[in-house]
C-alpha cells in the first residue's frame, strides 16, 4: 500500500521529527509498504495547501499523530482526505487515542481507526489485515474500531524488546532540514534530532497521562543499538540529540555505561533531555559523567512550591530534596530548566503564587510555567470525567499557554494572569536574561523564541 504518516496542522512552537512515525514509517516499509512522511508543520503548511498535497496523490491510508489540541484540526484533514482520496484508510495515534480511544472514533466520524498504547505493535497486523481483507480485528493489540453499532476497544501491548524495532526512517523524516524550534526551545548545536533510550514509567503523577501511551513496564534499549542510531544521525550532518525519556536518569547504570561508552566513541555530539527527569534520581557522579559526556541541559519535572500538592497530586517529592538535588546542579555545566505546574484541582491560588516563588529561589537557568491541564488518560482526567466535569471542554485549548479546566471558585483569567507574572517575575532578572540570551543561536532562532514568549504572556 502506499501510506502517509502526517503531523497535523496545529500551534505548537516545538517543530522536530516526530518518533512514533518514523518507527511506524520503518515498520510499514519492512513490510513492504510504501510510506511518507508529511510533517504539515515543518513544511508551513495551511489546511489548503495540505488539500493540494492530496490531490496529486494517490494513498491507499493516511494516519495521524493526534494530541487532544489536534482534534479539530485533524477533523478538517479528514474531511480533505475523504474528499479527494476516499477510498483511503484513515486511521489515528498518539496520546488522545491512548488516552480517550473510543472518544477518538466518537469525535472524528470520518476516522476508520485508532491505535492505543505503543503501535508498533498492531500498526503491522493493521496493515497486513487491510492488504489480505481479513476480518480478524479483534487480534490486533491497541486497536480500536467501529463494529455492530459500536466501538471496539482492543486490550494493549507493549514492545518488550526495544532493540527488534528497526531504526526510525530517518531518511524519510529528514532531521536535518528541520527549522530552529527545538523541544526546550534552546540548543547548543544545530541541527538536532530527538531520540529514546527507555519506555514506560512506574510513577502515579495523577496530571499525567504518559502511561496511557507506554504503560509503567520499563524497557531499555542497549547502549550499542543506540550509537548505531547516534552514528546514522551524525551522518545525516545531525550535531545534537535530545533524548526524549520520562525517566532517563532513573536507570542510572545504564546512564554511566551511555555516557563511558558515548565518550569513548567519539561522535561528536552535544545533547540535552528536554523532556525532564525524575530530580530524586541524581547524584553528583551520575551529573559529572553526563556532563563529561556531552550533556549540556537538563529539565527538572518540580511541579509545585508546596508540599501539600507534593502529596496530592502523588509526586512523591520533598522541598527540601528539590532544593538539595538543585543545589547539586548548581556548579556543573549542565543548564537546568524547572517544570512547574498552575491550576491543578484543589490547589489554592496562594498555593500557585508558592509555587512562582519558589521558582524564583531555586538556581534555575530557565523555568517554564505551565496551566494544568486534563490529559485523557491521567487519574485526574478519569476522576474529573466521573464527576461530570468535562462536559463543556474546547480541545483547541488543551496548550499549556490556554486554561482549557479551571476548578471550582478560580476564574481562568486569574490563571493567565498568575503565570504572565510568574514568567515576567522569573526571566526579569539581570543574571537570568543575560545568560539567556547567550543562548540564542540565530537571528531566526531569537524570532521564534519572541513568539513563543508573547503568546505565553497573553
Amino acid at each position: 500500500m502506499d501510506i502517509a504518516l502526517v503531523v497535523p496542522i496545529n500551534r505548537t512552537y516545538v517543530i522536530v521529527p516526530r518518533l512514533g512515525l518514523g518507527y511506524l514509517a520503518a515498520l510499514a516499509r519492512r513490510a513492504g509498504h510504501r510510506v511518507a512522511i508529511v510533517d504539515c508543520l515543518k513544511e508551513d503548511m495551511s489546511h489548503g495547501q495540505f488539500e493540494g498535497y492530496l490531490r496529486s496523490q494517490s494513498f491507499d491510508l493516511v494516519g495521524f499523530q493526534l494530541f487532544s489540541y489536534d482534534l479539530p484540526s485533524v477533523e478538517r484533514h479528514l474531511a480533505a482526505v475523504k474528499r479527494w482520496l476516499p477510498e483511503a484508510v484513515t486511521i489515528a495515534g498518539g496520546p488522545h487515542p491512548s488516552g480517550a480511544p473510543a472518544h477518538t472514533l466518537h469525535a472524528l466520524p470520518q476516522l476508520d481507526y485508532a491505535m492505543r498504547g505503543e503501535a508498533e505493535l498492531g500498526f503491522p497486523m493493521l496493515l497486513d489485515t487491510l492488504a489480505t481483507s481479513s476480518p480478524a480485528l479483534s487480534a490486533i493489540p491497541g486497536l480500536v474500531y467501529r463494529a455492530d453499532g459500536g466501538i471496539r476497544v482492543n486490550p494493549t501491548g507493549c514492545v518488550e524488546d526495544l532493540d527488534s524495532l528497526p531504526l526510525p526512517a530517518w531518511d524519510l523524516a529528514k532531521p536535518e532540514t528541520y527549522p530552529e524550534a527545538p523541544h526546550g526551545a534552546f540548543t547548543k548545536r544545530f541541527p538536532t534530532a530527538p531520540i529514546v533510550m527507555t519506555r514506560g514509567c512506574p510513577f502515579q503523577c495523577t496530571f499525567c497521562s504518559g502511561t496511557a501511551v507506554s504503560g509503567r513496564s520499563i524497557r531499555k534499549r542497549s547502549v550499542d543499538a543506540v550509537l548505531d542510531e547516534l552514528r546514522v544521525l551524525r551522518a545525516r550532518g545531525i550535531r545534537e540529540f535530545h533524548i526524549e525519556d520520562e525517566n532517563f536518569t532513573a536507570h542510572r547504570k545504564l546512564v554511566l555505561e551511555f555516557c563511558r561508552r558515548l565518550q569513548k566513541a567519539r561522535i561528536d555530539m552535544s545533547w540535552s533531555l528536554p523532556a525532564g527527569v525524575r530530580i530524586d534520581s541524581l547524584d553528583r557522579p551520575l551529573l559529572e559523567a553526563m556532563a563529561a559526556a556531552g550533556c549540556y541541559s537538563l529539565a527538572l519535572g518540580i511541579e509545585f512550591g508546596s508540599q501539600r500538592m507534593m502529596d496530592l497530586t502523588r509526586k512523591r517529592l520533598s522541598l527540601d530534596l528539590v532544593r538539595q538535588k538543585v543545589e547539586l546542579l548548581h556548579d556543573l555545566p549542565i543548564k537546568t530548566t524547572g517544570f512547574f505546574l498552575f491550576g491543578v484541582p484543589g490547589e489554592t491560588l496562594a498555593e500557585m503564587r508558592r509555587t512562582a516563588e519558589f521558582a524564583r529561589e531555586l538556581p534555575l537557568d530557565r523555568a517554564q510555567f505551565n496551566n494544568f491541564i486534563p490529559l485523557p488518560g491521567s487519574a485526574l482526567w478519569e476522576e474529573l470525567s466521573a464527576a461530570d466535569k468535562l462536559s463543556d471542554l474546547r480541545w483547541e485549548r488543551f496548550y499549556v499557554h490556554d486554561v482549557p479546566y479551571a476548578d471550582d471558585g478560580i476564574e481562568p483569567r486569574a490563571l493567565k494572569r498568575l503565570r504572565r507574572q510568574a514568567y515576567l517575575r522569573f526571566y526579569l532578572r539581570p543574571r537570568v536574561l543575560r545568560n539567556l540570551m547567550a543562548e540564542v543561536r540565530s537571528a531566526r532562532h531569537l524570532q521564534r523564541l519572541l513568539r513563543r514568549l508573547l503568546d505565553a504572556l497573553s
